[in-house]
């Protein structure tokens, strides 16, 4: 082969070799740009097939009944203790309108509650009687009260708080009195028994005598009171004789079973249960605890009065401490002798602490 013939094969070699370069150039294109094609394809198609799973799940889940959402968990309110309704008791006392009808503070009275307690209080002003209370819930310290703040004579019904201030003061060693420990603390048992069980006024006489005044008007101390003792008796407001009997509360359940004079405060309170002629011991069961003194005077004097202040417990009732139960009652009316209207009101606030 001459060098012309050689040069122009290798010149057609190099074209055919360009040739089949563009080829598969194409060629690679062509398939680079249709599996692109197919990828976008698949791509929508499985876009497609997963709109109608996700419009179908929308679709369940608008036929599926509402979604409820959970109750907030319920806020516990823990149960006073003794050491905190006292004070608040003391509290609500003071905020009462001692000349107001029918006056609450603490709690908010329903219709049923006011109008009963309402026709209660009529009763005794339709017959020409006047009449006052106080109703202090143990339970949380709230207090209603009708002409609270109008003093009035308390006849016997101060004896009881008389000797609890004797008791809580020191006056007198009350587990010594409740054993008879001593011949001294033994004429004590018998004054205080007949004090408080018979109203005996010669053996009051010989407390007050022998203790005077003194230490209730230290026991009344802090409490609000703004009346008190007047000699043996006097002039006392339904206010003042709840903020005494809440004392006597304080007292009397308020103590440890191992508390030093536990056995002196129980027997105590034993002596004021079936105290006589009381209207509120008159409407509650023995399984009841209802520790109270009435007071009566029919015109001696020129003074009337027919009252009853005291402690109702349920039945049942254990750790007052922890778990106070039940309220105090203070009545003062002139109803001498009415023992119907006395009981009626009792009754109707026992059946409004019931329903609070």
């Amino acid at each position: 082969m001459t060098d012309a013939q050689l040069d122009n094969a290798i010149v057609r070699h190099a074209q055919s070799a360009s040739r089949w370069k563009t080829v598969c150039f194409s060629a690679l294109l062509v398939a680079a740009l249709s599996a692109a094609s197919m990828g976008a394809a698949a791509h929508q198609t499985s876009a497609s097939a997963a709109a109608p799973a996700a419009s179908a799940t929308a679709t369940m889940q608008s036929q599926a009944q509402p979604t409820v959402s959970p109750s907030p968990t319920p806020t516990i309110t823990p149960t006073p203790t003794l050491a905190q309704v006292v004070p608040a008791a003391f509290a609500n006392l003071n905020q009462l309108d001692g000349s107001s009808t029918l006056a609450s503070a603490g709690v908010e009275l329903n219709e049923m509650q006011r109008s009963q307690l309402m026709e209660r209080i009529e009763d005794f002003r339709a017959q020409g009687y006047q009449a006052s209370f106080v109703v202090v819930d143990m339970r949380t310290g709230a207090a209603i009260a009708s002409y609270g703040g109008m003093p009035m004579y308390t006849a016997s019904s101060i004896k009881a708080p008389y000797i609890v201030s004797l008791a809580q003061t020191g006056a007198v060693d009350i587990n010594a009195v409740a054993t008879s420990a001593t011949a001294d603390a033994a004429g004590l048992n018998q004054l205080i028994t007949q004090t408080l069980q018979v109203s005996d006024n010669d053996t009051y006489e010989a407390l007050y005598k022998r203790f005077g005044a003194a230490p209730t008007m230290q026991w009344l101390a802090g409490t609000g009171a703004t009346t008190g003792l007047n000699g043996y008796y006097g002039d006392v407001t339904a206010i003042d004789l709840a903020r005494m009997w809440v004392n006597s509360y304080d007292y009397l359940f308020g103590a440890s079973a191992d508390a030093a004079d536990a056995q002196g405060r129980t027997w105590l309170a034993q002596q004021m249960r079936s105290s006589l002629n009381s209207s509120i011991a008159a409407v509650h069961g023995e399984g009841e605890i209802v520790a109270s003194k009435a007071g009566w005077i029919y015109g001696e004097g020129n003074l009337y009065a027919y009252n009853d202040a005291g402690i109702v417990i349920p039945a049942g009732s254990m750790q007052l401490s922890e778990k106070p139960q039940g309220y105090v009652l203070a009545m003062l009316t002139n109803a001498c002798a009415r023992d119907d209207l006395l009981t009626a009101l009792a009754q109707t606030v026992d059946d409004a602490m019931r329903a609070a």
